[in-house]
């Protein structure tokens, strides 16, 4: 029987996975913040551009916590 196993990949992989996740929700902040200052009554594109920073957020920190809690 093998003494050692080998490490996974798994903190890398939803590492990139949810970095992924953060940069296509900052992305989706900055054209609803946009389109919000371009519209007249812009409240919906407020609340899309509020929702999607903090799903940034919320992504950016668990693929920090991923990578170290699934480290080697």
């Amino acid at each position: 029987m093998a003494e050692t196993t080998g490490g996974s990949d798994m903190g890398i992989g939803l590492g990139l996975f949810l970095g992924l996740v953060a940069v296509l929700a900052a992305i989706a902040m900055a054209g609803t913040a946009y389109m919000s200052a371009l519209a007249e009554e812009g409240e919906t594109m407020q609340l899309l551009s509020g929702i999607s920073l903090t799903v940034a957020l919320l992504a950016g920190g668990i693929a920090v916590a991923a990578i170290h809690i699934y480290e080697r």
